[in-house]
């Protein structure tokens, strides 16, 4: 089998003195990994930065076995907009790390390949508050939930139908609230903030802790049921930054 793709660095591990394993999140393939040679040249390493854009060539033999990717070429040096900054970097290696984890190898998926481009693209602009890069990752957890197949339905509450005041979501369905349906039960239900339903509302400190808690409470369930072995670490590190602001 043999490909030409571009794809997203996700994550790199070295094997041996000179080569490494790498995985790629491809606009064509999903999930690609396979071994690059001479990956220890100064070159080679700036180009395996997680998040870069590259274009490869992939081939292998037979399908169960390692390929190798060949001819590998930046298209967008996407680390230098984030590498420098801790609560970007925490952002980007959150995502790919809950990508590497939760998506299968060779399942293609564009619609993810075009979420993670333009949540790259939108780390490219310098101007951006930390609560609007936490907001605009938070969006994106809950748009991997839906490619998952776990897509929160905000549409309507679940107990009345009414489109207003819809301030939880239920744990169990994952479907929106309203106030006053859930107000009885507000300690079992997840807090619905604002800024997910309304792109003009304020990113307050306190709801984007709500919209971490809302698509943890499920990728948490997904990690779960998947035995994944890895913890959602850098997630951690996004709710200590949100939670240094309100103690400020």
């Amino acid at each position: 089998m043999k490909f030409n793709d571009q794809g997203f660095i996700i994550a790199s591990k070295d094997y041996g003195e000179k080569s490494a394993v790498v995985k790629i999140l491809s606009e064509e393939h999903g999930i690609c990994r396979a071994f690059i040679r001479q990956a220890q040249s100064p070159k080679t390493k700036n180009i395996l930065q997680i998040g870069n854009l590259v274009s490869f060539t992939y081939s292998t033999r037979l399908e169960e076995n390692l390929g190798n990717f060949t001819h590998l070429d930046i298209v967008q040096s996407n680390s230098a907009y984030f590498m420098f900054d801790k609560l970007k970097l925490d952002c980007v290696q959150s995502i790919l790390s809950i990508i590497d984890e939760l998506f299968l190898e060779y399942d293609s998926s564009p619609e993810l390949f075009n979420y993670v481009n333009d949540f790259l693209l939108f780390l490219s602009n310098t101007t951006h508050k930390s609560s609007t890069i936490i907001a605009k990752y938070i969006k994106l957890e809950l748009l991997i939930l839906q490619v998952l197949g776990y897509g929160l339905d905000f549409s309507s509450c679940v107990v009345t139908n009414s489109t207003v005041n819809l301030s939880y979501i239920s744990p169990k369905s994952g479907r929106a609230v309203s106030l006053d349906a859930g107000q009885k039960y507000h300690h079992k239900l997840l807090k619905l903030p604002q800024f997910i339903l309304d792109e003009d509302a304020q990113y307050i400190e306190e709801h984007l802790v709500d919209g971490l808690k809302l698509s943890g409470y499920f990728l948490e369930k997904i990690f779960i049921s998947n035995s994944a072995h890895k913890k959602l670490f850098y997630r951690d590190n996004i709710l200590r930054s949100i939670a240094r602001k309100i103690s400020e």
